[in-house]
């Protein structure tokens, strides 16, 4: 199984660091790429759109799952904070032509489950998974046999926030809030290969009792790449229990996880 994942794409106008009037074009970099690398699926992090107001962000969230269509591919998103800025879930769901906010799609193997870390938001900029969706998780997990790879926005691992342009001082809205409780569930279903997210714009990846966490950079902060936008993305390969994954940008990186 292939697949392509992008985060903070954050189209809309500049914010800080974060360089959304670029995002058009380094999106069609990430299309290109992806018409090569022939994927099966696409997902996106969330954090489509920097929000201005309800009627520029649906047109740009609208236009973001547009253009990734384009690719011929189904795409599949996950919630970030900057995407309930001004638009609630309910209004999301038909803009990204998905029904809840978190998701076990069955078809594809290895399954892949999508978690909305916005469950509730905590401070704008952080979250956490609500029971009722750690009830859910829990039950897919059990109740599928086979292998899952799960996607959210916001990393699930413990990190080194140490140099973090806004993290550093705001740790409490880096990760998961009840990451640890999130974590051990994972854990014992004892069929995660991966974990994915985004939302602190650099790109990590750690091994916490033998689950992969990897956490990809936005597509275009320049807050780590010297002002200019960092166009990071990333093809993922999925052998088996082996999972590949190839991050493309001004900060290129690869890792393999599993048994070869």
């Amino acid at each position: 199984m292939k697949i392509g994942v992008v985060a903070d794409i954050h189209c809309g106008p500049d914010s800080d660091t974060q360089l959304g009037s670029q995002a058009p074009v380094l999106l069609e970099g990430f299309c290109d790429a992806m018409e090569a690398f022939g994927p099966d699926l696409l997902v996106d992090l969330g954090d489509r759109i920097n929000p201005v107001a309800s009627r520029q962000d649906r047109q740009r969230t609208v236009w973001v799952r547009r253009r990734l269509l384009e690719i011929g591919v189904p795409v599949l998103h996950v919630l970030g904070n900057t995407d309930v800025g001004n638009l609630t879930k309910a209004e999301l769901a038909p803009l990204l032509e998905q029904g809840r906010p978190y998701a076990c799609l069955e078809r594809y193997d290895p399954r892949i489950v999508l978690l909305n870390s916005q469950d509730p938001p905590f401070e704008q900029a952080g979250g956490e998974i609500g029971p009722e969706q750690m009830a859910w998780l829990a039950d897919v997990l059990e109740r599928g046999s086979g292998p899952a790879l799960i996607f959210g926005h916001h990393p699930l691992d413990e990190q080194d926030l140490r140099g973090h342009r806004y993290f550093a001082a705001h740790p409490d809205r880096a990760c998961v809030r009840n990451r640890e409780r999130v974590r051990g569930l994972l854990e014992r279903s004892g069929r995660v290969l991966a974990v994915f997210a985004g939302h602190l714009h650099w790109t990590r990846a750690a091994v916490i009792n033998g689950i992969p966490y990897v956490t990809l950079g936005s597509l275009v902060d320049c807050a780590y790449t010297g002002g200019r936008p960092a166009g990071t993305f990333a093809a993922v390969t999925i052998r088996g229990r082996n999972v590949e994954v190839r991050v493309s940008g001004l900060q290129p990186e690869q890792f393999h996880f599993g048994t070869t």
